[in-house]
């Protein structure tokens, strides 16, 4: 059987978490930040249905707010440094390097913990080895191949976060290759060489004609054609790439993903994703960023409208883990820290 996500997020409603959280935000100089996270995701996972079973986010913004008392502490102290003690300050950027691989597995654990599904939670089963040979070793390595080994690293990454999920006591398996990677990322390159030559004509026509003119006339209008053409340029071929290698690297990632008997397919479509992030760009930058509520869900809803379970057993036949499995040392190990991990 084949069941695929439901996103019923509204617009409205999202819009009102989303403005309170940062108004609150704002006025608490940030520290309300982690119960603002709190409150989006849970209304996220709530609205996200599968089989006609929400999920749950059962997070505490305590785990979140030490994530970003250490990454704002840690960023604070670089930033004085490089000011005061420049010497130093390399020396506190080497030390984070070394601490972020810990970091991202405690918040990956943090994370999958804190979701659940059919009450049934699920659970990161990655270790500290594996992190930091993904975000150490392979990260080192991409500087010194010109990043001809960038494509290898990003499948890492996803090898490292889906072939070490687990729901209750079935465990996840990825059988992903790079060579998918290397050809989004080949495509991708391509694309961006087109758009920048392409954008970057149009820019300089644009700029000529101006320049033709008065310069009493057109000298401000000038500046801010130019800056809006750079900016421009720079979101398009970023926001392509993007698209385009988001697009092809999930659906084969999802493909090769199994959750025991189950598996994922996945069917989004980088024109359609492409057109989706452009207007929301656009919309955002239109109403001054009130629209950001409106983009995310809009974005959100395409990607699990294109993603479905494949199944012949259905969700019975799951079994949570046995509460013994989990001792006080890992309950804390689980909401040690939460922050946002790009993968």
């Amino acid at each position: 059987m084949r069941y695929r996500f439901a996103f019923t997020a509204i617009t409205g409603e999202y819009f009102r978490i989303w403005i309170v959280n940062l108004f609150l935000t704002v006025i608490t100089l940030g520290v309300y930040a982690a119960w603002a996270k709190v409150r989006s995701r849970r209304y996220i996972w709530a609205n996200i249905n599968l089989a006609g079973h929400p999920f749950t986010f059962h997070g505490r913004p305590a785990a979140i707010l030490r994530g970003n008392m250490i990454i704002a502490a840690l960023f604070i102290a670089y930033v004085s440094m490089k000011r005061f003690e420049p010497s130093f300050a390399g020396i506190l950027f080497i030390l984070f390097t070394f601490i972020f691989p810990f970091l991202v597995c405690k918040s990956l654990r943090f994370n999958a913990h804190n979701t659940s599904y059919r009450n049934i939670r699920f659970h990161f089963r990655g270790t500290l080895r594996e992190s930091y040979e993904t975000y150490l070793l392979f990260a080192g390595i991409v500087p010194f191949t010109l990043f001809l080994f960038f494509p290898a690293w990003q499948f890492y990454k996803k090898r490292f976060f889906l072939g070490n999920l687990a729901y209750g006591t079935t465990g996840s398996s990825f059988a992903g290759r790079k060579g998918p990677f290397y050809k989004a990322y080949f495509f991708a390159v391509v694309l961006g060489i087109i758009v920048f030559i392409a954008l970057s004509s149009l820019a300089a026509v644009g700029v000529h004609r101006l320049t033709t003119g008065s310069a009493v006339e057109w000298g401000p209008l000038k500046v801010i054609y130019s800056l809006f053409f750079t900016y421009l340029l720079g979101a398009t071929i970023l926001y392509t790439l993007q698209a385009l290698v988001y697009s092809m690297t999930m659906n084969h990632c999802w493909e090769k993903t199994r959750l025991g008997e189950v598996r994922f397919v996945s069917t989004l479509k980088a024109r359609r994703l492409l057109f989706i992030r452009i207007t929301n760009m656009a919309a955002i930058l239109c109403s001054l960023g009130l629209l950001i509520p409106w983009a995310k869900i809009r974005r959100t809803r395409y990607i699990l409208d294109n993603l479905a379970v494949v199944t012949s057993r259905g969700f019975d036949g799951f079994a949570s883990r046995d509460a013994s499995d989990t001792t006080a040392v890992g309950d804390a190990a689980t909401d040690f820290v939460g922050i946002e991990i790009g993968l």
